[in-house]
């Protein structure tokens, strides 16, 4: 995969305080406000982010498959 194929990318920090903070970047029409908002955060639609609660492994695969979900609905709104 090469950096022109990338629709999104997620970063995740864990705070010192044991929450997680969810960093999110994307382009074209890939809504990641859509999944902030799902978890009470916000931003614009291609950078958003927002603070999740609990452990990592738990959080992160719902996460990605939002994120994932996204993707899948932006490419399809694409034109060609």
């Amino acid at each position: 995969m090469t950096a022109r194929e990338i629709q999104a990318v997620v970063f995740f920090k864990l705070g010192a305080d044991g929450d997680i903070r969810v960093s999110m970047r994307s382009k074209y029409d890939v809504d990641v406000r859509s999944v902030a908002s799902a978890y009470g955060g916000g931003g614009h639609k291609n950078a958003a982010g927002f603070t999740a609660k609990g452990p990592l492994d738990k959080v992160k695969p719902e996460i990605l498959a939002r994120v994932k979900d996204a993707i899948e609905a932006g490419i399809q709104t694409r034109p060609g």
